[in-house]
This record gives C-alpha cells, structure tokens and sequence, in this order.
C-alpha cells in the first residue's frame, strides 16, 4: 500500500466523520432556528450545513486526488509495502481508536471547563443532574476505550485472535 492510499483511506474515514457529525448536528441547527430571540438565517444554516455536505462528498469520491495534492512530490520511487492481516487489524483499532477520541476529547473539555466553572465562588450553588453525570461517566468510558483503542490495540488484536482462531499463533 502506498503513502497516496493511506492518506486516500484517512480521507476517506474523515469523510465519514465528518458526515456523522454532520447529521449529529443537523437537530441543534433546527432546533436554533426554532428558538426564541435572535435567530440565525435558514438560508446561513442551509449554507453551512450543504457545505459540509459537500466536503464530505469531495473526500469521499476523490480521496486520491486529494492525497496527491496533501503529499509533496518524491524523487525516489514508489515503494508498495503490503500490509498483513494481522498490521491490517492493528491499524483499524487504532484508527477506531482515534475517531473515538475525536469524539470524546471535546467533550472532555466541556466537561471539564463546566466543573471548575461550577468550582468558582462566584458561581454560586450548582446541583449536578442525573443526566450530566451520565453524561460525564460516559465521556469518562469513551476516553478509556479511545486510549485502550490507540495505545493497546496488541492486547485487543490479541483477545479478537484468540476468540476467531481459539487460540493465539505463536503462544500455545
């Protein structure tokens, strides 16, 4: 697999991020037109949201391309490495490891800047909510699964080998 097809896959996945988060915001973008007091224009909204929309859809339909500009130009050759099953695995998990804690990383901060918000005295009293602590624990477990993902995809291929093959190849 060549540096063009990697970044071409990394385009790719980012478009599917991208759209998902797309569509996570597409209740908040009418739900803010519905609201009282100023409100943002339909067409402003409408922009913003069919330009997403259409970035997800370069990426996805000409990730190569798009690779090709990204990468600088190289005097030596193409070299076309292959990947095994087993560094196949290894790279998904982290790369399923990173998209989560792109999700998990800004809720992190949130939450975090509302606790030392909440901590100020000049804040007054402030009673956590059944669902933000939900909320929290859930942000919490999502950073541990996202780190577990990156730094510990081994165990993790390990245990998904283990559980196809009943065993692990080399250990027995």
């Amino acid at each position: 697999m060549s540096r063009e097809d990697v970044i071409a896959i990394a385009a790719r996945v980012f478009a599917v991020f991208l759209l998902v988060t797309v569509v996570r915001s597409f209740p908040s973008a009418v739900a803010l037109i519905g609201q009282d007091g100023p409100q943002p224009s339909l067409i402003l909204v409408g922009v913003v949201l069919a330009s997403s929309i259409a970035v997800c859809a370069i990426l996805w339909f000409f990730p190569l391309t798009i690779a090709r500009k990204l990468l600088p130009a190289m005097s030596e050759p193409r070299s076309e490495t292959s990947m095994s099953g087993s560094v196949a695995l290894s790279v998904g998990l982290t790369l399923l490891g990173v998209w989560v804690l792109a999700y998990a990383l800004p809720d992190a901060i949130y939450w975090t800047t509302i606790f030392l918000l909440t901590r100020s005295p000049e804040f007054g009293h402030f009673e956590w909510g059944r669902e933000q602590i939900a909320h929290i624990v859930t942000t919490v477990a999502e950073l541990v699964l996202a780190i577990w993902l990156v730094f510990g995809s081994t165990g993790i291929k390990r245990l998904i080998l283990r559980c196809r093959h009943g065993k692990i190849e080399g250990l027995a």
